[in-house]
Parts: C-alpha cells; structure tokens; sequence
C-alpha cells in the first residue's frame, strides 16, 4: 500500500480541509515537520482512520478526532487516495459526530460512514467529491473495513506494526526491566490466542478437578465412615431377615383369619340371644295392649251404627239452620220498617227547611251576577296591568343599570390611579434589579473562587494524607530491608564458616591448602562441619534481600513523586487568593440575594405598564359614557312608568279596591258561586231525599209482611226433622248421647280398622320370631365375646408388629439400595472424570508454566516471536554498526537449568562480550531500537504471506543521534527506499530537518494547524 494522498477536514487540529499529497515528493524519504500539538501524528491517524476507522495508536475513538475547534464550520471527513500494485483506491470515512439537523433547527448525530472506490486508470487531479471511481462498498462500516483489509492482507494491529513503526516501544523494551518488558512485548505480539487456551485449559482443569473432588466428598458423605463393600454386606442382612419375617407374617396371618371367624361366629350367636330377649319383651308388651285393642273393637262398632243416622241429623240441622234464618229475617224486616218511618219523617222536615231559604238563594244569585261583571272590567286591565308591570321592571332595570355603570365608573378611576402610582415606582424598580444583578455576580465570582480554593485544599489535604500512608510505608520497607540485610549477613557468615570446616577437614600436614596454598595450617577452622542447608538459605536470604531492596526502591519513589505532587497542590492552593469569608458565612448571603434577585425578575407588574396604563384610560371613558347613559335611560323609564300607571288607575275605578289584588276578584266570585250553589244542592239534594225515603219505606212494609209468612213455613219443617231423626235412633239402638260420642269415630273408621290389623300382624310376627329364635338357638350357651375379641386382638397386634418391622426394614433396604446405587454411580463419574483430567491436567500445567522450564505457553510464543524479531533486527543493526552489537536474549543458569528469560543483552563485537543493553548510549540506542521496529515489521511481512510494503512512516527519536549516527540510521533507512519503499519521518529538530528537506511543515495558527509542502532544497 502507497499513500498517493490524504485530504482531512474538520480533522483533530485541523479546522479546515488540509490536503497531504504524497505524490508531488520528489525524494522517496521524506520528513514531517512541526511543533509539538501541531498535528504530525495526526496525518498518521488520518491514515489509519480512513484505512480501519482507527487511530494510529488505537488510543482514541473514532468519534474523538472530531474537530472542536471554534473555527470548524464543516463535518469531520478523511479521504484516502492510495495505490495497491497496479490498481488505485480512494476510500472516505465520516466518524460519529453532532452535525446540524436538515431539517428545523437544532443538531442530529451523524452516524460513522465509509465508502470504498476502484479508481484505477484514473489520474490523481481527475478523482474529486463527485468522481471517486467505482463503488466497492459504502455506508455500512462493517462491509468497507471487510473489503479493505482482504485488498491489504493485513489489518488495523499489523498496519501499526508494520507501517506505522512503535519505534518508541522498542526503545523502552530496550531499557525496561524483564517484567516491563513482557507487558510491551504483549502489546505488540498479539498472544491473545495463547492467553485464552491457556486459561480456557487451565479453568477446564480446575473445573474437572473440582467436579472431582465434590463427587469424592458426595459419596463419602453417603458412604457415612463405612466402604462400599460394608454398605452391600448391609443391604444382604436386611434382606435375609425380611425374608424370616415373611415366614412369620404368613403363619400370623392363618391364626389371626381363625380367631376372626370364631369372633364373628360368637357375635352372630350373640346378636341372636338378644334378639330372642327383645322378642320376649315385645311379645309382654303385646299382650299387655289387648285391652286397648277391644275397646278399639267396641268404638269401631258404635262407628259404623252412628253412620246410617248421619242423614237424619243432617236434614234436622238443616231445619234448624232455616228456622232460624227466618226469624232473623222477620227481626230485621221490622228493625228496617222502624229505620224507613223514621227516615222519611227527617227528609220532610228538612225539604221544610229548604222551602223557607228560597229568597236567601236569589240573592245569592244576584252576588255572582254582580261579581261576574266586575270580573270582566277586570279581565279588560290585565294589558294595562302588563304594560305597568313591564314598566316597572324596565325602571328597576335602568336603575340597577345606573348603580352598576356608576360602580364600574369607580373601579375604572381607581384601577387607571394605581396604574398611575405604580408608573411611579418603576425607576425605583429597575434600580434594586440592577443593583441585584450586580450583587449577585460579585456573589458568585466570590461563591466560584471558593470552590476553587476549596477544591485545591481538599486536594492538597488528600494528598498530604496519602504522603503520610507513603511514608508509612517507606518505614515499613525500610524496615524489611534492615532486617533482610541482617538476615542475609548472618546466611552470608554461616555459608562462609561451612565453607571452611569443609575446607578444614581435608587438610593434611604437609598438604598444600585448597585455598590459600600454604603448607603449615597452624589454626584450621573448627566446628561442626554438618551443618546442612547454608547454601540454601544463603539463596532465600539473597532472594528476600533482593525483593526488600526492590520494595524499599519502589517505596522511595511512590513517596518522592507524591510529595512532588504534594507540592504541586500546595502551590496551587498559594496560587488562589484566601477566601474573604468561608462557605457557612457566604451561603445564607448568597441565598438571600438570589432569592431577592428571582424575586425582582418574577415581579412583572412592570411588563407592559404603558400598555395597561392605556387600556385603563380607554376603560375609564367608556365607563364615564355608559354613567351618562344609563342615566338618561332610568329617566325615561320612569316616565313610561308614570303614564302606565294613570292608565290602569283610570280602567278600575268601578272595582272596589278590595277586589282589584291579583286573585282577590276571582276568590270572591268563587266563593259567591260556591254560597249560591250550595243553597240550590241543599233544596235539590231535600227534594230528592224526600223521595228516596218515601220509596224505601213502601219497601220495608212489604218485606216485613213476607218475613212474617216465612217464620210461619220454616216452624212446620223444623217439627217434621226432628221426629226423623229421634226415630232413626231408636231403630239403630243408640242414645243421643252416645250418638254424638261415636260420631266423632266415623271419620276415624279407617284408622280404628288399621289400629286393629296392625295389632295382630304383630301378635303373629312375634310369635313366629320367637319360634324361629327359640330352634336356631337350641341348647348352645352365651358366648363370652370379651375373651374371643381379646384372642383376636392379640393376634392382630402380633401380626401388626411384624408387619411394621417388615415396613421398617424394608423402607431401610430401599433407603440404602438407592444410597448403593448413588455410590456405585458417583464412582463411574469420578472415574471417567479422572479419566479425562489426566491429559487435561497435564497439558494445563504444561502451559500454564507448571513444566521443567518454569515457561507459560504465552510467555514461550512471546519468546519465540521475540527471537524472530531480534534475528531479523540483527540483519539491520549489523550494517548500521560496521557488524559490532548484536542483540541475543542470554541464558540464566537456574536448578541445573538453563533457560532464557525476556532479558536482552547486546554482543559487543569490540571485547566480543555481551552487555546490557542500557549500557547503549544514546545513538547506539536508537540504533538497535530502529533495528528492532523494522525486524518486527519484516516478521510480520513475512508471516503475512510476503507482502509488499510501498511505505513506511517512523515517529520521533532522531534528537538524540549525533551526526554520524544519524548518518548511519538514515543510510538505512534510505536502503528501505531501493525497494521502492517510501519513508516518512515524524520529527521537530533542525538536525533533521536540515538533511531531510522534502516533505511537510505544520504550522499552528489560531484558526487551527495547516499544512505546507517542503521542497528539496537540492
């Protein structure tokens, strides 16, 4: 890939549309130049965000390289135009931004947008906004960044590997520590693969392992302290006993079936000798009713005498019935005469009266003649009375009119002078807001600048207080090193003193000595030369020593950089002005001025005085009018009033004043009609009376005379019904008396017939039961129950126990049948699981470093990469050192092993020794650190299928070479450009400005950094 060229806008630093064109360099390495913050990194970031939508470091998201510059007007956009072998591509991306809404006012979010183009054959000036060449995919991010990284062959981690060179890594991989440099070396190798196998395999161990041991504990806990060979020896002692007491429960179960039948046979007997004594008392009981019974007998036979004279009795109740009827009826008759002769001699009398009020009821007549009259003189007023009536509601109404107007008269003048006076005010109240507002502000510039100082003292005392916590801490590491100091010391003397009682014991007189060479050993070392684990705890002591130094080291710095930043914010606190007064003192003062400054703003009486003030007086005059107005309607009012009122007067001057009310006329009339009305319905109402009573007399007459007839007729009947009936009870021998004692039981003839066959079907039943007790018991004895129920009893609850420990048993050998089966299944599971976490284990602690070589599988690949890496950056620090350093990862020497670490020496080809590498100077360190970004980027080439790199870009690093060394990294560098490579360089010395003069100045100006084009100067 080969940047042909990159147009930003609205991009980072730049607030404008900048445009990078590659292709107008003449020199195939080139520099970009600029101060720091000017944006020299950026034209990398806008490389790789319109390649993969990321930044050059991966460190900001897509949606922070928005321009926020006051002056960038546009949407942020990136264009690339870039050449891949002989094909030419032009891809576009949008990042997520807040852009203007198309419609209505107000902003959108613009969603992050990509497009793709082929524009091969086309030339550079001909490809624009509207003719980007062919669409190979646009919008959708997902499709863009797919299609891309399959025409590159690579993506975002490899572009920055092996393009946008981290010469800056390697330089600290260089100097770090074997710990700190396996975290840089993590981020530029991805092992991320290694990590997960490692962990995935190491948690399926630790899973297996735990499913393991929680299946031991399960069957160990169902096992309950006892083997599984006990628990089934168990299960067959409770089976053998179930089947005994199977045997037992069969013979049981026979004897308690025998006791049963002989119960139930002696309760049969039983129920039979009671039966036979109940049948004995019923039958005594029969025997003492027959008297009863007969005199059934005897009123049954009365009964059926006393019916056949039921007839007779009846006809001479029926004469009687009619005898008397008759003489009631003669009785009334006269009552009803006397009541008729009496009536009439009323009505005449008062048919009298009414002949004698005939001159009462004329006059009576000529009153409703007279008041009919006057009622129609009446009737003729009542459009006057109208008209008089409306009159007066029209004069009430224009008088209420007129309090009314005159009302809203007062109103209007007063609301139009408080108008007036609070027109006055309002000077008054645009000065207490002015001076409101200004004292608010002041209010809060103090209310701020507390915060402030507040923020930087609590601050200063946060930190001050973690100062103390660090120094707390430097004592106790300072403490451990004293002590692992002492430690090592005492394991150093007690090494060297067994050391030389080794030595002491092998030497012989005249025998040189191992150590000095002396032939005479006039004072060898003595003691007990068997002390054992010197050596051992002289390795412990140097490790502990070592990690104290390390901790205490650690300590030292964490306390140095804290109290530097202590000082920082104890300058920042001097730096503020003191409060004048504290956050108690100035809240209740603030307070009271916001509220009094809301209080002013919401008081709008103020709003549109001018305006109200205006429709007041408009108000006011057309009050004042309608007075005027209302007046001169109530006069004339009035006067219609006057006029109506003559008129009435006028029509009822014939009416007595009495009879003019409402009402009153009418009501007199009423009661004339009603007075003459009741005077002529008094004399009709006599009249007829008269004769109604004349007709009802003439008919008692006739109905006492036929009452008469009667009594005569109905005596003759009676004598006739008693002579049948007294001789019908002779003919059938019964007395009246006794006639009237059975007559009762003819209606009870059924029951008494009933009564008397109930009795002797029980007389027979009886008897025959006690014949058929009496044979079916013979000559057997009473049975004694209470024995033969005990017998059964005892049976049964023998039966019952062994049928409960049966039960018992039985539910018990179920309970251990499953607890076995549980066991025996547990133990296949935990035997296939140990199975499967054998090569499981196994293969977990290969990688997870629990091996011969202490090494974690990502730590090995790591490793491994890293030492492709470094032969393939000795292939370029050789040349650049006229073949002196070599970088090599040295081997340690450890528990009779050797192994190698992530340490790094350089091979000094000089004194043909190795050193560390922080023993480089500055130059040389560059050396090796460019040497190693550009064996990573030929690795990664390399592992990637040989692609072909047409560009590089390297970031900062060259202010520190000399002259000479520079010289040497830019030959090599320039060796890059015979592959047809194009090198770019990020850098804001002179020294390199001066020999590389082609490429691109940054400028920062205060609407936004831009950029220029260099020219070689040459």
């Amino acid at each position: 890939m080969k940047p042909i060229r990159l147009t930003m806008t609205a991009f980072g630093p730049y607030a404008g549309t900048e445009v990078v064109d590659f292709s107008a360099l003449e020199a195939s390495i080139f520099g970009i130049y600029g101060e720091t913050g000017a944006g020299k990194t950026t034209v990398f970031d806008g490389i790789s965000f319109a390649l993969f939508g990321q930044s050059s470091g991966a460190e900001r998201a897509p949606e922070d390289m928005v321009c926020h510059h006051d002056h960038a007007k546009d949407i942020t956009k990136v264009e690339l135009v870039f050449d891949l072998g002989e094909d030419r591509y032009v891809i576009r991306r949008i990042p997520v931004q807040q852009r203007a809404a198309l419609r209505g006012s107000g902003t959108t979010t613009q969603a992050h947008e990509a497009y793709l183009f082929r524009a091969t054959g086309m030339k550079l000036e001909e490809i624009s906004e509207d003719n980007p060449g062919e669409v190979l995919a646009e919008k959708k991010v997902g499709l863009v960044d797919a299609r891309v990284e399959e025409l590159l062959g690579y993506n975002a981690k490899q572009f920055r590997q092996i393009i946008l060179l981290p010469q800056g890594d390697f330089r600290r991989i260089l100097t770090a520590s074997s710990d700190e440099r396996s975290p840089i070396l993590k981020q530029l190798f991805d092992v991320g693969l290694y990590e997960t196998f490692a962990a995935q395999i190491k948690a399926r161990a630790a899973t297996l392992y735990r499913q393991i041991s929680d299946e031991k504990i399960r069957r160990s806990t169902l096992l309950d302290d006892q083997s599984e060979d006990q628990l089934s020896q168990a299960i067959q002692s409770m089976i053998d006993e179930i089947a005994v007491l199977d045997t037992t429960i069969e013979t049981e179960t026979r004897v308690l079936e025998k006791r049963q039948k002989g119960l139930s046979a002696g309760e049969v007997l039983a129920q039979k000798f009671k039966a036979l004594a109940t049948a004995r008392e019923e039958d005594l009981e029969l025997q003492a009713e027959c008297k009863t019974i007969d005199a059934v007998r005897i009123r049954l036979k009365q009964a059926r005498a006393a019916q056949h004279v039921l007839v007779s009795e009846a006809a001479l109740q029926t004469a009687r019935d009619e005898s008397a009827t008759a003489a009631a009826r003669e009785h009334e008759a006269r009552d009803n005469l006397k009541s008729a002769t009496d009536a009439i001699m009323r009505a005449r009398e008062t048919l009298s009266r009414t002949h004698m009020q005939k001159e009462e009821r004329e006059d009576a007549q000529a009153r409703v003649s007279e008041l009919q009259r006057q009622q129609v003189t009446l009737d003729q007023s009542k459009a006057l009375l109208e008209e008089l009536n409306a009159a007066n509601l029209t004069s009430q109404t224009a008088e209420e009119a007129k309090a009314a107007a005159d009302q809203k008269n007062v109103e209007a003048q007063q609301a139009l002078s408080a108008l007036r006076d609070l027109q006055k005010q309002h000077p008054q109240h645009v000065r207490a807001l002015q001076e409101a507002t200004t004292a608010m502000s002041a209010l809060d510039a103090e209310s701020q600048a507390l915060d402030q100082f507040e923020t930087a003292v609590l601050k200063r005392d946060r930190q001050s207080k973690e100062v103390d916590r660090l120094s707390i801490q430097h004592d106790e590491a300072l403490e451990q090193l004293e002590a692992a100091k002492a430690a090592f010391e005492h394991a150093e003397q007690d090494l060297t003193e067994i050391q030389a009682l080794h030595i002491a014991r092998k030497l012989k007189p005249g025998e040189p000595c191992p150590a000095c060479g002396a032939l005479n050993h006039p004072d060898p070392a003595s003691g007990d030369p068997e002390r054992r684990g010197r050596h051992d705890e002289f390795e412990r002591a140097g490790k502990i020593l070592r990690s104290a130094e390390n901790d205490e080291l650690e300590a030292r710095t964490t306390l140095a950089a804290a109290k530097a930043t202590l000082v920082e914010r104890q300058n920042e606190v001097d730096a503020l002005e003191r409060p004048k007064r504290d956050r108690v003192a100035l809240a209740p003062i603030l307070l009271a001025a916001r509220e009094e400054k809301t209080a002013l703003e919401a008081d709008n009486r103020f709003a549109d005085l001018e305006g109200e003030i205006s429709s007041a007086e408009a108000f006011a005059s057309n009050a004042a009018q309608a007075l005027e107005n209302a007046k001169s309607a109530e006069s004339d009012a009035k006067g219609v009033e006057v006029r109506a009122q003559t008129a009435y007067d006028t029509t009822l001057k014939g009416v007595p004043d009495e009879l003019r009310p409402v009402n009153a006329l009418s009501e007199a009339l009423s009661a004339a009609i009603a007075k003459h009305d009741e005077l002529a319905a008094d004399h009709e109402a006599a009249v007829a009376d008269e004769k109604d009573a004349a007709v009802v007399f003439s008919a008692a007459e006739e109905a006492a005379k036929i009452a008469q007839n009667g009594v005569a007729k109905t005596s003759e009947g009676l004598k006739k019904a008693q002579g049948e009936f007294f001789g019908q009870l002779e003919k059938v021998g019964l007395s009246e008396e006794a006639f009237q004692a059975a007559k009762d039981d003819v209606a009870q003839y059924s029951v008494l017939e009933a009564q008397i066959s109930d009795y002797e079907n029980r007389v027979a039943a009886i008897t025959a039961r006690l014949r058929g007790l009496t044979e079916d018991i013979g000559d057997q004895p009473t049975p004694d129950l209470s024995l033969l129920t005990k017998a059964r009893n005892e049976a049964r609850a023998a039966l019952e126990q062994s049928r409960d420990a049966q039960s018992r048993l039985k539910n018990e050998l179920d309970g251990r049948q499953q607890v076995l089966g549980q066991v025996q299944r547990l133990t296949t599971q935990i035997n296939d699981l140990e199975k499967e976490y054998g090569p499981v284990g196994g293969l977990s602690d290969l990688v997870n470093g629990n091996n011969d070589r202490k090494v974690r599988l990502p730590d090995f690949a790591i490793a491994a990469m890293f030492d492709e890496v470094l032969l393939a950056a000795n292939h370029r620090l050789g040349p650049m050192t006229e073949g002196r350093y070599q970088l090599m990862r040295p081997e340690v020497t450890g528990g009779g092993r050797q192994k190698q670490g992530l340490e790094i020496s350089v091979f000094d080809g000089n004194t043909e020794k190795s050193r560390p590498t922080k023993t480089l100077s500055g130059g040389e360190g560059f050396q090796a650190s460019l040497a190693l970004a550009l064996g990573l980027s030929d690795v990664v080439q390399r592992n990637s299928g040989g692609i072909k790199l047409d560009a590089i870009f390297i970031d900062e690093g060259f202010g520190t070479l000399d002259e000479d060394t520079l010289n040497t990294a830019l030959e090599t560098l320039y060796d890059l450009t015979n592959d047809m490579r194009s090198v770019g360089l990020i850098s804001h010395t002179e020294q390199v400005k001066t020999m590389i003069t082609e490429g691109f100045d940054i400028e920062i100006t205060p609407t936004g950094s831009h950029i220029h084009p260099r020219r070689n100067a040459a």
